[in-house]
């Protein structure tokens, strides 16, 4: 199979649930102009990303503003360590060109009346003992490992993440 047999997915809904992803947040939202860019670029890489040679089947999509999530669906080709390290070396370029952190894990982004905003992890303590995060409070599940994953269970009360232990 060429390069060009296999175009890439312009959308998440084209992949199958088992396909593989990668979370990337930032701690702001990105501006109209920068979710452009970043899923322009991240068509281009897409188009020429591949594994010893065989292409894959992947997208680069903005979620909800602050989410910046690469999909492969390893059924055509799995992804390796070069070409994980390739995914690693776009998102760093992007994080350069949209000057902001897309990698810092210690953000935990969250939902309050419907508006996705975030905090730093050392803040989740004082916020939950003032009460303007609970048990109940959606918050993102930036581990998740497949697209279904993503779909089912990306958004989710904070007592059913690892940010549980938090609660006291």
């Amino acid at each position: 199979m060429t390069a060009t047999a296999l175009s890439p997915a312009k959308r998440l809904t084209d992949l199958p649930d088992h396909a593989r992803v990668w979370v990337y947040k930032t701690a702001r939202d990105l501006s109209h102009a920068e979710q452009k860019l970043a899923r322009d670029r991240g068509a281009a890489f897409t188009s020429g990303w591949a594994a010893h040679g065989a292409p894959l089947d992947a997208t680069v999509e903005v979620l909800y503003g602050r989410f910046v999530i690469v999909a492969v669906d390893e059924e055509q080709a799995m992804a390796s360590g070069c070409s994980i390290d390739k995914s690693v070396g776009f998102i760093k370029q992007l994080e350069h060109d949209l000057n902001l952190m897309l990698t810092d894990r210690m953000i935990v982004v969250y939902e309050v009346d419907g508006e996705v905003t975030s905090c730093r992890l050392q803040e989740l303590p004082q916020l939950l003992k003032d009460g303007a995060i609970t048990a109940d409070t959606i918050v993102f599940d930036d581990l998740v490992p497949t697209l279904g994953d993503l779909r089912a269970r990306f958004r989710i009360p904070l007592k059913s993440t690892w940010l549980e232990r938090y609660l006291g």
